[in-house]
C-alpha cells in the first residue's frame, strides 16, 4: 500500500524539507557530541547519552513523521542526520575523533541510520473515523 502524501504545494513541501534538513543537521550533532557520555552507578557505567540519544533521535524523526505526514521531509531530515552523525565521525586534522572505536561509538555509528530506515520505511496506517461502521453490527 503506497502512502498518499498530502495535498501541499511543492514550495512548501521543499520549505519544510530545508527545515527537516537543518533540525536533522542540529539533532545529529548535540547528540553526536553527548553520546558518549557515562554515568557510574555501584561500579557499572551507564551510557546514558547513548541511550537519550537514541530516544532523541528516535523521537524527532517519528514525531516529525506524525506531525509532517509526508515521507520526502522526513527522509531529508534522516539525511542531514545521518549525514552529521558520518561528518563527526571522521577524524579531525588534529587527530580527535567524537565517535571512537568502542562498542558505543559503534552503536551510535549505526542506531541512527537504522532508526531512520525503519521510522521512513514504515508503512502508513489506515485512518480510523468515530463512529464508523466497521461491519459487526447485528441486525434483527
Amino acid at each position: 500500500m503506497s502512502e498518499i502524501a498530502p495535498q501541499r504545494p511543492l514550495r512548501t513541501r521543499l520549505l519544510l524539507s530545508a527545515g527537516g534538513f537543518l533540525l536533522g543537521l542540529f539533532v545529529g550533532s548535540v547528540t553526536t557530541v553527548v553520546h558518549q557520555s557515562v554515568i557510574t552507578i555501584a561500579e557499572v557505567d551507564m551510557p546514558w547519552g547513548l541511550i537519550l540519544g537514541v530516544l532523541v533521535v528516535t523521537g524527532f524523526l517519528v514525531g516529525l513523521r506524525i506531525v509532517v505526514q509526508d515521507r520526502l521531509v522526513v527522509l531529508v531530515a534522516a539525511l542531514g542526520l545521518v549525514a552529521m552523525v558520518f561528518m563527526l565521525s571522521q577524524a579531525s586534522t588534529g587527530g580527535s575523533v567524537l565517535i571512537p572505536n568502542n562498542l558505543w561509538g559503534t552503536i551510535w555509528a549505526i542506531a541512527p541510520t537504522l532508526i531512520a530506515t525503519i521510522v521512513v520505511a514504515w508503512p502508513r496506517l489506515p485512518q480510523r473515523h468515530r463512529g464508523a461502521d466497521n461491519g459487526t453490527a447485528v441486525t434483527a
